[in-house]
């Protein structure tokens, strides 16, 4: 069972979102009890909403939980456990440290690139905007079906006639900063490892 959880206190008040399936519509839901809510597209379950969250656990979220810690997930299966639901453990982002090992400039476009990125466990191709990319970078490559910060999920695209199967993060793709003159990619020092998970490993 995939899933994503988010809580942002300050912008959707106290509630913790787990998120199924983000890519279809809610068409209705269900309350379970006084803090439980079930979202459904037709009589597919895509979401659960838990109310009051705060008063069962403290937690400094603001917004993608991207590792819930395993505490986390044993009491929201606890809360969960008489509807016959249990979340797996998250043991990966899906945030990947990554190598730019190959680098061309789109023949289509002023400002895009062609790369190719090594995580380990395989190359990805890699269509990037980024203005400071370069070769041989250490990069932080968001792999498909990844949920990012802002609710959208990974997905193998075709930007002019070129197949993108992950992306290249910034700082503020990855939520380490709200500053808009922050731009480019987070670059990397090569202590990082490649196919490390990123959000295991950040040294602040």
């Amino acid at each position: 069972m995939d899933y994503s959880l988010f809580y942002n206190y300050k912008l959707i008040g106290d509630i913790l979102m787990i998120v199924f399936n983000n890519d279809e519509i809610s068409t209705r839901s269900e309350r379970k009890d006084e803090d439980v809510v079930f979202i459904f597209n037709k009589d597919k379950l895509i979401g659960i909403n838990i109310f009051n969250f705060s008063k069962i656990v403290k937690i400094k979220a603001k917004g993608l939980i991207v590792l819930p810690s395993d505490e986390l997930i044993n009491i929201i299966n606890n809360i969960l456990s008489k509807y016959e639901i249990k979340l797996p453990y998250k043991k990966e982002s899906g945030f990947k440290i990554g190598k730019i090992i190959s680098l061309e400039e789109h023949p289509e476009s002023s400002h895009l690139h062609l790369l190719k990125v090594d995580i380990g466990s395989e190359v990805l191709d890699i269509v990037c905007g980024a203005s400071n990319v370069a070769l041989n970078q250490y990069v932080v490559v968001a792999t498909l079906n990844t949920m990012m910060f802002n609710g959208e999920t990974i997905k193998k695209s075709s930007l002019l006639g070129y197949e993108s199967y992950g992306m290249c993060c910034s700082e503020r793709e990855l939520n380490l900063t709200n500053d808009p003159q922050k731009r480019g990619l987070l670059i990397l020092d090569d202590t990082y490892k490649l196919g490390e998970d990123f959000f295991k490993v950040y040294k602040q």
